[in-house]
């Protein structure tokens, strides 16, 4: 695997939060979010732009553990390499190497703790050895969290939808009450659906901006997560399991 910097994907994250904070700062300048929140009747566009900002402290917090989690990762991974002879020894819930290296407390050490009781608890060699549906657990782990975020995302999408279509109810409603057409009923028809049309405009378009900024960041994430599950599969199948004694 490529070497990568450290908190590489904290990194990654904070550019790309660096330039959506940019370009809010600019559409901000530019009187986009006072003509946004102005024209949405329906004030969904508000309710989105809460969401989002939701959405980006959620990412914030699972980046930060993530690339916290793939650092020591990295590092358990160097000093089980440097290891001719793997002798694993567990005291309470720290994990030893050649009797005096602590592994840090991580993912990848608890995986490899897991790998070690299970090994001990196996009579048969090949079962021992076996590929399991361990990891299968752990990743699930890692994964689980980004699941509720997929799920938002996706309803910022549906929540813009769902702004279109009021708007196009205030439309019609604004033609269906006028009794009669007259030059100053027509000036109110026209203000009337030029609301109902913003607010269905604008709602779709806050609710595709903010779904696919949020997918984004989702997606970094969970590219990062499959990384790190690469890096545990290599380590555990070609240096771990290979090295196991006294089990």
């Amino acid at each position: 695997m490529k070497e990568q910097p450290e908190h590489s994907l904290l990194l990654r994250w904070l550019i790309l939060t660096g330039l959506i904070a940019f370009s809010l700062i600019v559409a901000w300048n530019e009187g986009v979010f006072s003509l946004l929140f102005s024209i949405d009747k329906s004030r969904i566009s508000s309710i989105i732009a809460l969401i989002y900002l939701l959405v980006t402290l959620h990412c914030a917090r699972l980046t930060y553990i993530i690339s916290l989690q793939t650092n020591l990762s990295r590092k358990v991974d160097g000093m089980i390499k440097n290891e001719d002879k793997l002798d694993l020894k567990i005291d309470d819930e720290d994990i030893f190497i050649s009797s005096d290296k602590k592994l840090p407390d991580c993912f990848m050490t608890d995986y490899i703790g897991d790998l070690y009781y299970r090994n001990m608890n196996t009579t048969s060699s090949e079962e021992a050895t076996s590929p399991s549906d361990l990891i299968d657990v752990y990743e699930s782990r890692l994964k689980g969290p980004q699941e509720i975020g997929w799920f938002v995302s996706d309803m910022m999408l549906k929540l813009g939808l769902l702004g279109t279509i009021i708007g196009f109810i205030f439309m019609l409603g604004s033609v269906a009450n006028i009794a009669d057409f007259d030059v100053s009923n027509m000036q109110k028809i026209l203000q009337h659906m030029s609301n109902g049309m913003g607010t269905a405009l604008y709602t779709t378009l806050a609710g595709l901006i903010c779904s696919i900024l949020s997918a984004m960041q989702y997606h970094m994430i969970d590219r990062h997560v499959d990384e790190l599950i690469e890096l545990t599969r290599h380590l555990t199948q070609i240096h771990v399991i290979p090295k196991l004694n006294g089990v």
